[in-house]
């Protein structure tokens, strides 16, 4: 295998695909290698022709002819590497279209959500090599041919010969990548992050406006201490994911409103529009990746004899919500707060 790949496809662009995707294209065109994103016809028809703005960070205007748009996993036969950004609820379909497409062995690139997506491709196809990663921030479509990251962080992936190779041509863009040695510790870390999800789809609100009710910030933070004890208990290796250690996070959620949001809350930069990917999918109806998430630490409670009842209370309410045909969205936190207990 080529260490330098001359085609790259991203399976499942949708607004992190194409984020990174349009990121890309012109380190990647300037070094001769080809990048194609896979995605739904619609997306490639309301994008049309011209540029994709990319805001949040360094702002850039890519043209879409340094992109090859394509809407069958067919485009996987030219693919030396796979970069999968779809949400893990499409991960099986991922596997299918990689098996009946993609050339043997090929190496992926990983970038779902949570731990257990790179465990299920190694075992689902075990003659490719599956190299785990991360993307920290959140994108949203502010219209069709524009893209904003609404938080900061930075996409991290395992060390290999491919992802340093990638790491070289993409370092002057505005999306460079990070290279560990073992991605996993960084996993769990982002996974405690992503504890506040099922607390955003239950309140419908913008994560800034959210976080600004210390109601919210309270349930957030039993759910991640709660998280930190089951850690704890199952002996998971774990690393900071953000500005701030965990351990002092839980304790600054509790912070009066007045001191909570001159300090932590502008820290963390958040744009005031976004939402999680959990509070979207809910509000469209979707299955969310509650089970990829919250479910992570259910199972690890479960196998290291520890309970997590916050934890286990929110998945069943998101479980709930998806399942309807009560409402899903617009819980309070007073409301939140009495159901759980807290």
């Amino acid at each position: 295998m080529n260490a330098s790949p001359q085609s790259i496809s991203i399976l499942g662009a949708g607004a992190i695909g194409c984020f990174l995707g349009a990121h890309w294209a012109p380190a990647l065109r300037a070094a001769g290698a080809k990048i194609t994103l896979i995605g739904r016809k619609e997306t490639w028809n309301r994008m049309g022709t011209g540029s994709l703005s990319l805001t949040g960070g360094e702002t850039l205007d890519t043209q879409l002819s340094l992109l090859d748009l394509a809407d069958s996993p067919e485009a996987l036969s030219t693919s030396d590497v796979i970069v999968l950004t779809m949400k893990s609820t499409g991960l099986d379909q991922a596997i299918e279209e990689i098996r009946d497409h993609a050339p043997e062995g090929t190496p992926i690139i990983t970038l779902l959500n949570g731990v257990s997506a790179t465990r299920h491709l190694r075992h689902s196809l075990p003659n490719h090599r599956i190299i785990p990663g991360m993307v920290p921030f959140n994108v949203v479509w502010r219209s069709n041919r524009h893209l904003h990251r609404s938080s900061p962080g930075q996409v991290t992936v395992e060390r290999c010969a491919i992802t340093e190779s990638l790491a070289r041509t993409l370092a002057a863009t505005g999306a460079p990548i990070a290279v560990q040695d073992d991605l996993l510790p960084h996993q769990y870390g982002k996974l405690l992050l992503n504890l506040i999800n099922p607390i955003n789809a239950l309140s419908g609100l913008p994560l800034h406006a959210m976080l600004c009710d210390r109601g919210y910030r309270r349930i957030y933070s039993a759910a991640l201490r709660e998280a930190l004890v089951v850690y704890a208990a199952a002996g998971v290796r774990w690393r900071r994911v953000g500005p701030i250690s965990p351990h002092l996070v839980h304790r600054l959620l509790l912070l009066p409103n007045a001191l909570f949001n001159t300090t932590l809350l502008k820290i963390q930069k958040l744009d005031r529009n976004s939402m999680t990917s959990m509070a979207v999918d809910l509000a469209a109806g979707r299955a969310t990746e509650i089970d990829t998430i919250t479910g992570e630490i259910l199972k690890l409670a479960q196998s290291s004899g520890c309970s997590a009842p916050v934890n286990a209370a929110l998945y069943d309410m998101i479980k709930a919500a998806e399942a309807g045909p009560g409402p899903a969205q617009g819980f309070s936190a007073e409301t939140l707060l009495r159901d759980l207990r807290l």
